[in-house]
């Protein structure tokens, strides 16, 4: 969910030729049915591991989180990725005066740059999670290596003054299943979203207010960035003034910012 319609397309046509390629096998009268059975179980488990690694909020087995749970009234939960940055302070700032807490994956590398911003996310009450060292995607990583990459995310967060929950979101939703394992093992509770407004792109804010706020429904986790990747001087300034109508629109209609905890939501 929340992806551009370009990335649902590409993944659709991905769909489509592996659910062509079933048919053409089955079509096929020359293969004898122990080989159609093992190249559907490998064009099966092809799509599956695709799936996996490529669309954020997909597990077979539930251990990632994109949406609240169900309660009662209307909840929606703001959480910023890629910080802290120079603007990590603006987007406080504008929380403040809204009276609203939100749920920051940080990059321990960033928040070294930035530890004032980082310090300050704790004292205000905003949930400070895990997104890495650095922004590297670890899809394609084996369990010690992304094992270390949590670890060392931790340790350094820590160093600087601020124990994060135990809740992670690896960079871009990209993940697998020694990822799935690993953060298990650690303790850790994977996150993906409801919906991304894709502000990275820098589009003109009524474009970001309308992507947050159009059938906007209860539960929803919307993905939005105080950060740019590894990027030191991070242009933000599209979501910075979005965030204020977002915050209002969605008010008006009803809704309740939560912060992300531990496989649950807690009010914020």
């Amino acid at each position: 969910m929340g992806a551009k319609a370009r990335v649902w397309l590409g993944r659709g046509l991905l769909a489509t030729a592996i659910g062509a390629g079933v048919a053409l096998v089955l079509g096929l009268g020359v293969i004898v049915p122990p080989v159609k059975a093992a190249l559907l179980l490998a064009g099966a488990g092809l799509g599956l591991v695709v799936a996996v690694r490529q669309i954020p909020a997909f597990d077979l087995r539930a251990r990632v989180r994109w949406r609240l749970p169900a309660r009662r009234g209307r909840v929606c939960a703001l959480t910023f990725d890629d910080g802290p940055s120079a603007h990590t302070p603006r987007v406080l700032d504008v929380l403040a005066r809204y009276q609203v807490k939100a749920t920051f994956f940080v990059l321990a590398d960033n928040g070294f740059r930035h530890q004032a911003a980082l310090r300050r996310l704790a004292e205000e009450g905003h949930v400070v999670a895990v997104h890495g060292v650095s922004h590297a995607k670890l899809h394609r990583a084996g369990a010690s290596q992304i094992e270390a990459e949590l670890v060392a995310a931790t340790t350094k967060l820590c160093e600087l003054g601020v124990s994060p929950a135990r809740l992670y979101r690896p960079p871009h939703g990209f993940k697998n299943t020694a990822l799935l394992r690993v953060a298990r093992r650690l303790g850790f509770q994977v996150w993906a979203w409801s919906r991304g407004i894709w502000d990275t792109d820098r589009p003109p804010p009524q474009v970001l207010v309308r992507r947050a706020t159009r059938w906007a429904c209860s539960g929803m986790v919307l993905l939005l960035h105080d950060g740019r990747g590894d990027e030191e001087q991070p242009d933000i300034e599209a979501m910075l003034s979005a965030l204020p109508q977002i915050i209002e629109r969605l008010r008006a209609r009803g809704f309740r910012f939560v912060t992300l905890t531990n496989g649950d939501a807690t009010a914020g």
